[in-house]
């Protein structure tokens, strides 16, 4: 009897926390929920909407072409060469004024070494 009231007592008090755990998390889940509600008078664009549609024909357009399996792993392979594209664009771009200095430099230092080797020979 005394054992039954012990694993009811620690029943009781795992659940009253896991309940308030539960709570907490419900509100967090709530707030985040709220927070990507659209507002109100919050419409789509007529550019938003021409691109959906415009990609809704392309793809019922490459249905005829292809299953849609494949064109699945088209888009895919698309989508990673477009990322490896564009990250190598902000690369080149991000880094073009930094190399000029270090080429120069390691320029300058080429030609110290190439000055030294002759002063050397002579």
């Amino acid at each position: 009897s005394s054992r039954s009231n012990s694993v009811s007592s620690r029943g009781s008090i795992g659940s009253v926390g896991d309940h308030a755990a539960m709570s907490g998390f419900a509100d967090r889940v709530k707030e985040y929920h709220r927070t990507l509600r659209p507002k109100r008078g919050d419409e789509l664009s007529m550019q938003q909407v021409a691109m959906f549609f415009g990609g809704l024909y392309a793809v019922i357009h490459l249905l005829q072409y292809f299953d849609l399996w494949t064109l699945l792993i088209l888009a895919s392979i698309g989508y990673v060469l477009y990322r490896q594209a564009q990250n190598a664009m902000q690369m080149v771009s991000s880094s073009g004024g930094e190399d000029a200095p270090v080429q120069g430099s390691s320029g300058a230092k080429a030609k110290t070494k190439a000055a030294k080797g002759k002063v050397h020979k002579s």
